[in-house]
């Protein structure tokens, strides 16, 4: 089994859950045991330093963009709102495990919930696909396209 670096938030909401813990079932049938500290690997050392030496032992990384953090913000004139809008932030964590595997050179695969945005989650920022689902589908890693980009990774690990 190939080991590969998992960052996702340690706590996501409920409806993301159950589809992550099948999305997680399904790698390992792939060939793949994923790493995660807090999960599959503990740590005495501080949470930077852990990660540094969990991704030294992986050959790859998969990048889940969770929304960690809502931002609502709203368009206004004369004191009536005209526009109201969302942004999903992802943990800051994502941006600093993702970066420390762009820069060990290994695969890297970024998926995000749709809406979630910022850094590496930005189309154009790493030069390498974002793949935009709705990860509260608990079949969203069995869409075409999904298996189509997974599949390439795979090859690189």
């Amino acid at each position: 089994m190939a080991d590969i670096f998992i960052s996702r938030p340690t706590v996501i909401d409920d409806g993301y859950e159950k589809p992550y813990r099948a999305f997680e079932k399904f790698i390992k049938s792939e060939g793949i045991s994923p790493r995660r500290i807090g999960k599959s690997d503990y740590s005495l050392k501080a949470p930077l330093v852990a990660v540094m030496k969990l991704m030294e032992q992986c050959k790859g990384a998969i990048i889940l963009g969770y929304p960690h953090h809502e931002v609502v913000y709203c368009l206004t004139k004369g004191g009536e709102v005209i526009n109201e809008h969302g942004l999903f932030l992802p943990t800051p964590w994502n941006q600093i495990e993702g970066t420390l595997a762009y820069k060990k050179e290994i695969p890297v695969l970024v998926i995000a919930q749709e809406g979630v945005e910022g850094g590496l989650f930005d189309y154009g920022v790493t030069g390498q696909f974002v793949h935009k689902t709705d990860l509260s589908n608990d079949k969203w890693f069995e869409s075409e396209e999904f298996l189509g980009i997974f599949q390439d990774w795979e090859k690189q690990i």
